[in-house]
C-alpha cells in the first residue's frame, strides 16, 4: 500500500486545523483522503470496511478519535509506525499553534484595563446564557412552568451579588406571590 508522504502529512495538517475545538471536521477530511487512497487498490473490501468503521467511531468521539484515525491511517500505509507518529503530530500541530497564538493575544489584551473589566461582564452574560439554555431544555423536557426556580435563582443572585437582606427578599417574594395569584 503506497501513499504519498507529503500528501498524507498535508492532509493531517488540514484535518487538525479543521478539527480545532472538535474532531468531527477533521475526521471528515481524513475520511475523504482515506477513501481516495483506498480506491487505488484492487483488494479494497477489507481496508474500506476498516476505514468506514473507524470513521463512524471517530465522528462521534471527537478530537481524541481524530487522533486515533490519524494514527490508524499512518500505520496502514507504507510508512508504518513512523507514519502513525508523524500523522498524529501533524494532526495536533495546528491546535497547538492556535492555542499559542490565542494565549499570546490574550496575554496582551489582559493588560488593557477596559478589556480586563469587560471580561467580568462577559462572564456574567455567558452564565446568563447558560442558565437560559438550561431553562429552555428543562421546560421542553419536563413540560412544566419553571417560574419558581427562576424566582429562587433571582433571590440568590440578589442576595449574593447585590447583598440584599434576605428579609427583603422574603417580603418581596410574598408580594410577588400575592400579585401573581390575584
Amino acid at each position: 500500500m503506497e501513499i504519498n508522504f507529503l500528501n498524507y502529512i498535508f492532509t493531517m495538517l488540514i484535518a487538525g486545523a479543521g478539527s480545532f475545538g472538535g474532531g468531527i471536521g477533521g475526521v471528515n477530511i481524513m475520511k475523504e483522503f482515506a477513501l481516495g487512497w483506498v480506491a487505488n487498490f484492487e483488494q479494497t473490501e477489507e481496508i474500506l470496511s476498516e476505514m468506514l468503521n473507524i470513521t463512524a467511531v471517530a465522528q462521534y468521539g471527537g478530537y481524541a478519535q481524530g487522533i486515533t484515525f490519524a494514527a490508524f491511517l499512518g500505520a496502514r500505509t507504507n510508512l508504518g509506525i513512523p507514519g502513525a507518529v508523524l500523522g498524529v503530530a501533524a494532526f495536533i500541530l495546528p491546535s497547538v499553534a492556535f492555542v499559542a497564538v490565542i494565549l499570546k493575544i490574550g496575554e496582551k489584551l489582559y493588560k488593557n484595563s477596559l478589556f480586563k473589566y469587560s471580561i467580568n461582564y462577559i462572564n456574567l452574560i455567558a452564565a446568563g446564557l447558560i442558565c437560559m439554555i438550561v431553562w429552555n431544555y428543562a421546560i421542553k423536557l419536563f413540560s412544566i412552568d419553571l417560574i419558581y426556580p427562576l424566582i429562587a435563582a433571582l433571590a440568590c443572585f440578589a442576595n449574593i451579588y447585590f447583598k440584599v437582606n434576605p428579609i427583603f427578599i422574603i417580603l418581596g417574594g410574598a408580594l410577588v406571590g400575592v400579585i401573581w395569584r390575584a
